[in-house]
């Protein structure tokens, strides 16, 4: 009876707090002086530094602890009540500006909530713990969601900014976090996946915020960058809590992402006009921290079904390298970051968490498509994404068998295994020529338009708009045009290079003639996982500075340009029905929608009435962007029909 007593009486109190803070947000919000921030952040001051040593108080009283937190608390009084006597008297000499107060006062209002958590915490447990762990409680979470939904449909009830969405997202994320029972092992795997499910979505609302708000000088990246900020520390959290066991990191965001909401749904004052297609530095911070945020995501995932061990020697144990610093590999750490990315990047469920948030964006764009056939191509592409990536090699219980298969080496050599005996003619060779066969008669646009992962990834709405820089960074710039500039034919004869010595290396290890291999991996599957599981996310996360597709453009994709090659000799093409429409067309958008830089379309179709390039994926955005609909694709399906056509005449 006593303890129901007393969670009653921590309730009211934890009560009067959040109608306290609540009203503190109501004052600054209809404050036009500013004296009310200043007063505001005097109080929640107050709040801290009263909350801060009862903790320790309440789990061992005693008299001379009380006495020092009486002083403390007297202090704190005097001294800030004189500070804000004396801004208020002379804030017209003494010039303060609102955002940094605003961003003082919002973080002790976490600060605050998180104390009075921890206290009532230690007036149960008789524990004194630390501020991180009042997150834990009841009580903090009660106050946070209040609060926090307040200064959302109080101070932005008005508002109709990309900002709302963000912190409707954040809000979403926030709402069932792991602290709140961390003795339940079934709520904490819960809540983790939870955390990940509504962080994909509140990724893709931000994703598609942007998207549509993106020429408009109100979208505010920089607030999308913090926000994504939140939500990647809210993963190392969960990620450090599966290497340690520790929560403490989790719990700072907590404290962190309270802060940085109020603080944005307070300050809703103009920012810094920065648009995301034209801002590079912003652009790949934005892709940057979206990344580390994906694959720590993917990681805490993998460790939550059982794919990784519990624990750092669990963790090690399971990737594809280790190379100790202490050994006599010079490059150990480079080689065991390579290793640590790319077990991630290439697991089921980052590569399920991808293609969810990737392909909600091609969706989003198929919804706007007018060629039938870039509506099938598309679905087609999502369809191969989901059985070609992640159901055939990963769930499918005929899995071990594929290697023997043609057209199942995806990516190549290194895929799926070494290059010996008996997969080499079977799995290796016959996936070259299957793939030779129908990059020849569909375009190379069979891989890197539909079965590779690549695609996905860069024809969602909001990846689609950065291909302006193809035209605006100094890398892109490079690539622009049909032909392929002479450094990136090197590149492409090196990646060749490299590639086919390896795969002899392999081959003689694989037959008992030599052993080489690169940390106790085979070499082409070694260079298989530095390519795609590490190499390709550098490139694609480098959009703002390399361009899209530079995968294919800057010939860093060995598989790419092998079926690039074989469309070039075949049947694909872009034709036009009318290359008079091309001569009169002021746009010329067709050259500006390509994804790859394509920039001779418009000429090409006036002189030739078609277009033919090796660079040519042949993802369909210059059919899209004619406003005239005079572009189509021309491949095996078309030639059969001229042939029959003429056949009958």
């Amino acid at each position: 009876m006593e303890s129901v007593i007393l969670i009653m009486e921590l309730t009211f109190l934890a009560s009067l707090m959040i109608l306290f803070s609540i009203f503190l947000i109501f004052r600054i919000k209809n404050d036009r002086s500013g004296t009310w921030l200043n007063f505001s952040l005097y109080l929640s001051g107050g709040m801290v530094a009263m909350f801060i040593f009862l903790p320790y108080y309440f789990s061992s009283p005693n008299l001379s602890l009380l006495a020092i937190i009486l002083l403390v608390n007297t202090a704190y009084m005097i001294v800030g009540f004189f500070l804000i006597i004396y801004f208020s008297r002379f804030r017209e000499s003494v010039k303060i500006h609102r955002k940094p107060v605003l961003a003082i006062f919002a973080l002790l209002m976490g600060i605050s909530e998180a104390a009075m958590g921890q206290t009532f915490n230690s007036i149960i447990s008789g524990s004194p713990g630390n501020i991180l762990q009042g997150t834990t409680s009841y009580w903090y979470q009660a106050a946070m969601l209040a609060e926090m939904l307040f200064a959302l449909f109080y101070c932005m009830k008005k508002e109709k900014s990309p900002l709302k969405n963000y912190l409707i997202g954040m809000l979403t994320v926030m709402l069932i976090p792991p602290l709140m029972d961390l003795s339940s092992g079934f709520y904490v795997t819960f809540s983790t996946w939870y955390s990940a499910v509504t962080m994909i979505g509140a990724t893709v609302l931000i994703y598609e915020t942007l998207y549509r708000s993106r020429g408009s000088l109100t979208q505010n990246l920089p607030s999308a960058v913090w926000v994504m900020s939140i939500f990647a520390l809210m993963m190392l959290g969960e990620f450090l809590f599966f290497l340690y066991g520790d929560w403490t990191l989790f719990e700072l965001s907590m404290i962190l992402g309270m802060a940085l909401f109020i603080y944005k749904a307070m300050d809703t004052s103009q920012s810094a006009k920065i648009i995301y297609t034209s801002r590079a530095g912003w652009t790949f911070t934005f892709l940057l921290v979206t990344f580390v945020m994906e694959w720590l995501m993917g990681a805490v995932l993998d460790f939550n079904t059982g794919i990784f061990s519990g624990g750092v020697p669990g963790f090690i144990s399971s990737l594809p390298w280790y190379a100790p610093l202490t050994s006599y590999y010079s490059l150990g750490a480079v080689a065991d970051f390579i290793a640590v990315v790319g077990i991630v990047t290439g697991s089921p469920w980052f590569l399920i968490m991808m293609g969810t948030e990737m392909g909600s964006l091609v969706i989003f764009k198929m919804m706007s498509m007018k060629s039938r056939e870039n509506i099938a191509r598309s679905a087609i592409m999502l369809f191969s994404f989901a059985v070609y990536a992640i159901y055939l090699p990963i769930f499918s219980p005929f899995s071990s068998y594929l290697r023997y298969i043609p057209y199942m080496w995806s990516m190549g050599i290194g895929t799926l295994g070494p290059v010996s005996p008996s997969y080499l003619l079977g799995g290796i060779v016959g996936t070259y020529a299957v793939s030779a066969a129908l990059s020849f008669m569909f375009g190379g646009r069979q891989i890197c338009s539909v079965t590779c992962t690549a695609p996905v990834m860069y024809q969602g709405t909001f990846y689609d708009t950065l291909k302006t820089y193809n035209r605006t960074s100094r890398m892109g710039k490079k690539t622009l045009g049909s032909s392929v500039k002479p450094l990136f034919m090197l590149i492409i004869m090196g990646v060749w290079v490299l590639l086919l010595i390896l795969a002899i290396v392999s081959y003689l290890n694989s037959t008992g003639i030599i052993a080489f291999t690169i940390l106790d991996v085979d070499v082409t599957m070694f260079l298989f996982s530095f390519f795609f599981n590490f190499l390709w996310y550098v490139v694609f996360i480098s959009i703002p500075f390399m361009g899209t597709y530079a995968c294919i453009t800057q010939g860093w994709c060995a598989w790419g340009s092998f079926n690039e090659f074989f469309g070039h000799l075949g049947l694909f093409k872009l034709k036009v029905s009318d290359s008079s429409l091309c001569s009169t067309c002021s746009t010329k958008e067709c050259a500006t929608a390509c994804p790859v830089g394509n920039t001779e379309l418009p000429g090409n179709f006036i002189r030739k009435g078609e277009f033919k390039s090796f660079k040519c994926v042949g993802v369909g955005d210059c059919i899209e962007a004619c406003p005239h609909n005079n572009i189509f694709t021309y491949d095996v399906r078309a030639w059969v029909k001229e042939k029959i056509r003429g056949s009958q005449y």
